[in-house]
């Protein structure tokens, strides 16, 4: 079966709400992300939330990491499984202008926002949230001609921070990730000792995001396969691996505090212990997923296969969002209300807006995007070779 499965899609849901609820963090309540560097408006929760599993509600980073997972397996998985470079060449074609439609619809967005002086709101919230705009965030000068080449070339090509939209960080990750596994599947996917080459990458690239990528193309071949000893239905080894990787997952993003309940990872292995420790969380997820039949039933039903589809573009327009409407409505409501209680109403109503905007987004901007990368690669190849499910 080479089509779409609903249960990753779930998965990508969930993760692309986790990483809204952080960046809603980061605006209105950093402490809950950042831990005591910065003031406390949810009173003992800032602490238990930036310093125990209980981050894993808005842990944005682990989520991001996911999305690395799943691109990597859904990629390469219809290669896997009939092994045609064809299906490979597709895709590789196609991946630069089916991810650059909607970032560029984004970058455009944000500038139009930034033009209007939108963005103000934001820089004021943080003298309440933080005390300073200690990110930087939104502190640029837009231009249509900068805002193209960000667009067009920088997030894509150079990476590192994107100024008209921060969660543009992924971007050039995602597409030299792609690119990457899309090699290392030409290159030794229907190779026998191709397993060794996939130690190689992962010893390689332990310290980089890209070892994301390479754990969801080797989950790619090992259930492409209809027999494998990596495969398990216990659902006690499951449920173990589950919680383990959810634990990793929680590691904080913020120092770690005195006497933590992650001290014994923090054993100087790895250069970023944060990212590498996600990675590996996330990984242990997704291998879960794909051998738990109630977990996808789970990650199939409606809602998250919902949030699935428009995943993508919630992570797009979903900052923005927040460093502008959700932000004037907090200075509008904190003089009337508790902190907490104008963060709270914020956030629910901030939800209406972002969810159908995303809708919008992914009718009108993504599904066009899709499309014209197929039409792209169909007039580029002679004779035209099947296009495979994008991510």
């Amino acid at each position: 079966m080479t089509g779409k499965i609903t249960y990753l899609d779930g998965l990508r849901g969930i993760a692309a709400i986790n990483v809204m609820i952080m960046h809603f963090f980061v605006a209105l309540a950093p402490a809950m992300v950042y831990g005591d560097k910065y003031p406390s408006h949810f009173g003992s929760l800032d602490h238990i939330f930036s310093t125990t599993p209980l981050g894993l509600i808005g842990a944005g980073n682990f989520s991001v990491c996911i999305f690395f997972v799943l691109s990597g397996y859904v990629l390469t998985r219809k290669f896997f499984q009939t092994k045609e470079n064809s299906i490979v060449i597709s895709s590789a074609a196609r991946r630069y202008l089916r991810l650059f439609v909607p970032v560029f619809a984004a970058v455009m967005f944000s500038y139009l926002l930034a033009s209007t002086g939108l963005y103000r709101y934001y820089i004021e919230t943080m003298t309440f949230a933080a005390g300073s705009n200690y990110r930087d965030y939104w502190t640029f000068t837009p231009g249509i001609l900068d805002a193209v080449r960000q667009a067009a070339w920088n997030s894509f090509f150079v990476g590192g921070a994107i100024p008209y939209n921060p969660v543009l960080w992924t971007m050039s990750i995602e597409f030299y990730g792609s690119m990457l596994v899309f090699t290392m599947a030409l290159l030794f996917g229907s190779l026998r000792n191709r397993w060794t080459f996939y130690l190689a990458a992962v010893l390689a690239l332990i310290n980089f995001y890209y070892l994301a990528f390479i754990i969801g193309m080797v989950f790619a071949d090992i259930f492409s396969s209809k027999k494998s000893t990596f495969k398990t239905d216990n659902r006690i080894v499951l449920f173990i691996i589950l919680i383990s990787g959810l634990f990793l997952g929680s590691y904080p993003v913020s120092p770690l505090a005195e006497n933590s309940v992650y001290g014994f990872l923090n054993n100087g292995f790895f250069r970023d212990p944060k990212m590498t420790y996600h990675i590996i969380g996330a990984g242990m997820v997704m291998y879960v997923l794909l051998n738990s039949i109630d977990l996808q039933k789970v990650f199939s039903s409606r809602v998250p296969v919902f949030l699935g589809k428009i995943s993508y573009s919630l992570y797009l327009v979903h900052f923005p969002v927040i460093s502008t409407f959700s932000c004037a409505l907090f200075l509008l409501l904190y003089p009337v209300f508790s902190y907490v209680q104008a963060v709270l109403i914020s956030f629910v109503l901030s939800l209406l807006l972002i969810i159908p905007l995303s809708y919008l987004f992914y009718k009108y901007i993504d599904v066009a995007g899709v499309k014209l990368s197929k039409e792209f690669y169909s007039r580029l190849s002679r004779p035209v070779i099947p296009a495979v499910q994008d991510t």
